[in-house]
This record gives structure tokens, sequence and C-alpha cells, in this order.
């Protein structure tokens, strides 16, 4: 497959999206990648689900987010509207979106999206089917978006930003591991999690894979400071923050902040 060229779609102005484009291939499971960019949403947010397929094949398998999901149709999408302090996230299910008759529909879909995102502040994931995809497709939709990702049956092969200004990924990674404490309590805050869907969650977020072996040592330290707890539901785990441990966390977290704001402020 032909190469992109990342440095040459970074001149565009996408206002508050954070518009993420994620290319699987055919034996990947396209519901664990939407479900991971769920996971860490906030109870506050609308969740608007775009797709072309049944309601009934397509949502159950997100369920275990608690999202509440509201379902709309392609042709739908292009007349919606949001509020400007409204948090609003959209997954675009754009698995079918192939052939020439479909270019016109992603540039209505994907072009709307960064228009919302000058009016607002919302995040947006759209998974398209790579195998699906010529190569001037995919250079086509990427241009609409600010992240990409690459994800083959075992892990994901390709990821980036399309800024100038982007981390090395070795400062990402070593920025996560270093911070990984704070920032899996401040997951747990937002929802209760299992230990893959945090896993899942960084990944997407950071786009750094961490192993079992690294995540679930510190989930046992931090339930033995009584900071967090679980909930087994079949052979899983389910993780919350401990009774009365809020503002302990809280405290925490906040001490991070602070301490990175000072390390910023000499730095700079």
């Amino acid at each position: 497959m032909e190469s992109l060229d990342l440095q040459s779609l970074t001149d565009r102005d996408l206002g508050g999206a954070n518009h993420i484009l994620h290319l699987y291939t055919s034996k990947v499971d396209k519901y664990a990648i939407q479900a991971a960019f769920l996971a860490s949403s906030r109870k506050e947010e609308e969740v608007i689900y775009v797709t072309e397929d049944k309601m009934k094949s397509s949502v159950p398998e997100l369920n275990f987010a608690n999202a509440k999901i509201g379902i709309m149709r392609p042709q739908e999408f292009k007349s919606i509207k949001i509020k400007e302090d409204a948090q609003t996230r959209f997954i675009i299910d754009a698995g079918s979106f192939t052939g020439k008759e479909k270019t016109e529909k992603i540039d209505e879909i994907e072009g709307h999206i960064n228009e919302l995102g000058k009016k607002g502040s919302i995040s947006c994931l759209c998974t398209y089917d790579v195998s699906k995809l010529s190569p001037d497709m995919i250079k086509q939709i990427a241009k609409y978006h600010n992240k990409l990702r690459l994800t083959t049956s075992d892990l994901t092969v390709l990821s980036g930003d399309f800024d100038k200004s982007q981390l090395s990924n070795h400062s990402v990674e070593k920025m996560v591991k270093d911070n990984l404490e704070t920032i899996i309590l401040a997951l747990l805050q937002k929802k209760p999690m299992c230990g893959t869907n945090i896993i899942e969650t960084i990944h997407l977020e950071f786009s750094v894979l961490l192993s079992p072996g690294t995540i679930y040592p510190l989930l046992h330290s931090l339930q033995e400071r009584r900071l967090i707890q679980f909930e087994k539901q079949g052979k899983a785990k389910t993780y919350t923050i401990a009774e009365d441990a809020e503002a302990q966390i809280k405290g925490l977290v906040n001490e991070q902040i602070q301490a990175r704001n000072l390390l910023n402020n000499y730095l700079q």
C-alpha cells in the first residue's frame, strides 16, 4: 500500500475537534476499537453513533461502556447541530463507506465534523476498514483528521498525530509510564473499568500499548493502599475508586499537576 506523507497533512484548521481516524484490517473487531473510545467518555457527554448498519447488530457490542448512545444514519448526520457549551462524542462507523459512490458522502460527513469542531469542543472517532480503501481514498479521508491509527489483528502498527510539534513516541511512552498511577486513578474517577478497559483507553489516548504485567501489579498496589476496590463479574474484575478515597485521590492528582506545572515553568 502506498505510504502517507503525514507532514503534508498538517496545515489545516480543525477548530476544537479531536478528530481521530482509525483504520483497521478486516480481522479486527471494530467494536473493540469503538468501545475503547467510549471508555474515556464522561457522564455529561452526548454520544452520537453514525452507521449504515442496523441498530441491533451495532450497539450491543458497546453496551459495557455504559454510554447513552444516539443512533443516526449518515444521511441524517449532515444536518446535526451542537450547542456551544455541549460536550459531544461521535463515532462514525464507516466500514461500509467504500467505492466511488461513497466519496461524496465521506466529504459531507468528515467536513461537517470539522465544522462542528469550530463551534464547540467535540471528540470524534472515524473507523474505516483499510482493506476496502484505495491509497487515494485514504489520503482523501486523512486530510480531515488530526490523529491517525492503524490496527492489525494483534496490535496497532502505526499511530501518530498530524502535528508538527508532536512528541517522539519514546517521550510519550516515558511520560505515560512515569505517571501511570495518576493516569489510572484519573480514569477510574470517571467510570469503573476492568484492566483491559484501562489498557485500551491508554492505548487509544496516548498510542502507548502497555502489557497486563505492567497494569495489574499497579492495580493490586492501589487496592492494597485502599485507593481502589473491585467487583468480580465472572472472571473479570471491575475496578472503582474506593469508598472515602475520593478526596485523597483528588489530592494526589492535584499534587501531580502542580509538580508538572512547576517543572514546566522551570524548563521554559
